[in-house]
């Protein structure tokens, strides 16, 4: 126990993120060009320091790659599920580019720990509470409760982010970024079963409320785009 606690307690090595951080810079350039994201904040735009945990809906497989334009400024670590560790030189790659390996199906202790350890640290995490790709991304699919499990364990707060399902791959991607919560306020210090469900469903109300948004302040002022009807 003793040895897992100092493994995860341990300094990262000075090139820990030398190959996310080239990746991130060479591949930002065409991102951006392609999905030109604009980021809107229906209430107060956050300064968005420390650890944080990113919940968003998850329309496409491409999501990873906007978030980290949304937020270039800060180091992102991601939840991937081990099916993209099939071969070595993927484990190798996705483990050195801020991936955390997890089993969607057996969320593991060692995977729940390391996102504790990210977020003791003070960096950004992301994370889908959806669980898989909506194929139906107009209707939030229901979150699962280990997002709120992570931010109460961690003391940091949770960022409610919907992104707005584009009808066209070249369309410029919209997202939108609501106010931090306090898990820890909506829960108690320890919190029952009951508690962490009523979190996770008040975590999902405000995803509801961040894609109301766009549908009555955004998309009824917008003019439709080549290709939109």
């Amino acid at each position: 126990m003793n040895s897992k606690k100092n493994s995860r307690s341990k300094k990262d090595s000075p090139f820990h993120h030398f190959l996310y951080d080239f990746v991130k810079i060479t591949g930002s350039i065409p991102a951006l060009i392609w999905m030109r994201p604009r980021v809107i904040y229906p209430g107060e735009k956050q300064c968005l320091k420390g650890g944080i945990l990113v919940c968003s809906n998850h329309c496409t497989f491409v999501d990873p790659i906007l978030l980290h334009c949304v937020f270039w400024q800060r180091r992102i670590y991601s939840l991937a599920t081990k099916d993209l560790y099939c071969t070595k030189l993927r484990k190798w790659f996705f483990s050195r580019v801020h991936c955390i390996q997890v089993d969607k199906e057996n969320f593991s202790v060692n995977s729940f720990h390391e996102v504790i350890h990210r977020l003791n640290q003070g960096r950004m995490v992301s994370i889908f509470p959806e669980g898989e790709v909506n194929r139906a991304p107009e209707e939030l699919l229901a979150f699962k409760s280990g997002a709120i499990l992570m931010a109460h364990r961690a003391k940091v707060p949770i960022l409610p982010l919907y992104i707005v399902p584009g009808r066209r791959w070249y369309q410029r991607r919209l997202v939108l970024i609501g106010d931090p919560i306090d898990v820890r306020e909506l829960c108690g210090a320890i919190p029952t079963v009951e508690d962490i469900h009523r979190a996770g469903d008040y975590v999902h109300q405000m995803e509801l409320q961040l894609q109301e948004y766009y549908q009555t302040k955004i998309l009824k002022n917008k003019k439709p785009q080549e290709g939109e009807q």
